[in-house]
C-alpha cells in the first residue's frame, strides 16, 4: 500500500504558549467521515507521523455546524530545539491558535 495516511487535528492542548496535545483523528479516504475519530495526541506522536510521510490537516468549525478543512499541519522547532507543531500556511482566523482548545 503506498498511499499514506491523512489525518485531522480538530483541537490542541497548550501548556503555557506550547502545544502539548491535539485531538488528531484518522480521516476516511473520502474526506466525508473518520476511520478513527479524533483522542488527545501528544505532539511527539504527531511528529512522529509528519516524519513517516503521513498527511495532517487542520481541521477547523465551520458555520453548518461541521468542520472544513483548514492547511496542513508541519512540525517546527523552537529556538532551543523542541519541536512543535505549525500551519503550512497561516492566515487570519487560520492558524493554530484559532483552533478549539481541550
Amino acid at each position: 500500500m503506498d498511499e499514506k495516511a491523512k489525518y485531522g487535528i480538530t483541537a490542541v492542548r497548550y501548556l503555557g504558549s506550547q502545544v502539548v496535545e491535539a485531538m488528531m483523528g484518522l480521516i476516511d479516504v473520502s474526506q466525508q467521515r473518520w476511520d478513527l475519530r479524533p483522542a488527545p495526541t501528544r505532539v511527539s506522536e504527531v511528529v512522529d507521523h509528519l516524519v513517516e510521510g503521513d498527511t495532517v490537516i487542520s481541521l477547523f468549525p465551520d458555520n453548518r455546524g461541521g468542520l472544513a478543512p483548514g492547511p496542513e499541519v508541519k512540525v517546527d522547532v523552537l529556538p532551543e530545539g523542541t519541536e512543535t507543531l505549525a500551519l503550512a500556511d497561516e492566515a487570519p482566523g487560520r492558524s493554530l491558535r484559532d483552533l478549539p482548545r481541550f
